[in-house]
């Protein structure tokens, strides 16, 4: 075993423990374009913890919310799987198969886009989650108990929607049940807290200016223009065509809702990279969802589910002041 697998196997550790326990069978979902380090690592991790790994290798899906090929849905299925493990190339978090295990009452933990190079000490994956959570917990029950939210910021970001009886959610490394009595997980690395508004209220206009899905690192703004919770026009450079083009492609008029979630970035370890794995978790960001809901309690069942970051929003709630300025006013 190499050293390198060693330290890989060790990191992956941390979200294993939070998330299962010895004897719990572990199915780790992984694709041909993601590093056989990442999958060898994390079954090691479950070896080491006497728990029992199996390994499904796929190709990767044409685009970000698709399902797993039908085999492995099946495998998810299972009754004696415990814990999914989505370590893939596109993003899975509102694929139906998320669905699927939240009514089975399973749980799963996202790592879909990680790269080796995220797992380095120091990075987002060593951060102090308990400590995350505690501040995501405060966040949470402002978003739960007011009932408008507001993203500004200096680069034109104005964007304003209804979050009456939408929960909050602190999602910080540990289990988390998406809706009672049913099932739920968490995401590594992991840190962000957030809301899913009412769809249909959105209103403004939201400029992602750091990362964004399918087109990584921004090198020009990509600008949303939301009326009445549905994305009405997208503005910018290469990156916004190429979002018009897959948004075009789907032929959904249900991907467009929008904001399908706002967040507020926890992690204080991220370091931009381009991969919204971690980048839409770095502190004080907020990363704006558009497409689907229906894991996050919403009611828009979308092909699509696409997301990008503001690097540093102003976002308030009924008037409250939660960031500003690369800062979280909470955090004291």
């Amino acid at each position: 075993m190499s050293q390198k697998l060693i330290e890989i196997a060790k990191v992956f550790q941390t979200p294993l423990k939070l998330n299962a326990k010895a004897g719990d069978k572990v199915l780790i979902i992984t694709d041909t374009g993601m590093d056989p380090l990442l999958w060898q690592g994390l079954a090691t991790a479950a070896n080491c913890l006497d728990m029992e790994p199996v390994v499904t290798v796929m190709t990767p899906r044409a685009h970000h919310a698709a399902n797993p090929a039908s085999p492995v849905v099946h495998a998810a299925r299972d009754p004696e799987v415990d814990l999914v493990v989505y370590l893939t190339s596109t993003a899975m978090a509102h694929a139906r198969i998320t669905d699927d295990l939240v009514d089975a009452n399973k749980k799963f933990i996202l790592m879909e886009e990680l790269t080796v190079a995220m797992l380095a000490p120091g990075g987002p994956a060593w951060a102090d989650y308990e400590a995350m959570n505690r501040l995501g917990l405060k966040i949470a029950q402002v978003y739960t108990e007011g009932s408008q939210v507001r993203v500004t910021c200096p680069n034109g970001t104005d964007l304003t929607a209804s979050i009456v009886g939408r929960p909050g959610r602190s999602i910080a490394g540990m289990p988390l049940a998406l809706h009672p009595g049913k099932g739920g997980g968490c995401a590594f690395p992991d840190g962000e807290a957030h809301v899913c508004p009412v769809e249909g209220t959105g209103e403004g206009r939201v400029v992602f200016d750091l990362t964004a899905h399918s087109v990584g690192l921004l090198k020009e703004p990509i600008i949303l223009t939301i009326k009445k919770g549905m994305v009405t026009d997208i503005e910018g450079g290469a990156q916004a065509q190429a979002w018009r083009k897959i948004l075009e492609q789907a032929n959904d008029p249900a991907s467009y809702n929008c904001p399908a979630e706002v967040s507020i970035g926890l992690n204080r370890n991220v370091t931009p990279t381009g991969s919204m794995r971690t980048d839409k978790k770095m502190y004080a960001t907020s990363h704006i969802g558009v497409g689907d809901t229906i894991v996050l309690g919403g009611t828009c069942h979308a092909k699509l589910r696409l997301e990008g970051v503001i690097r540093h929003p102003e976002i308030s709630v009924d008037g409250q002041t939660l960031t500003r300025g690369g800062r979280i006013l909470l955090d004291a």
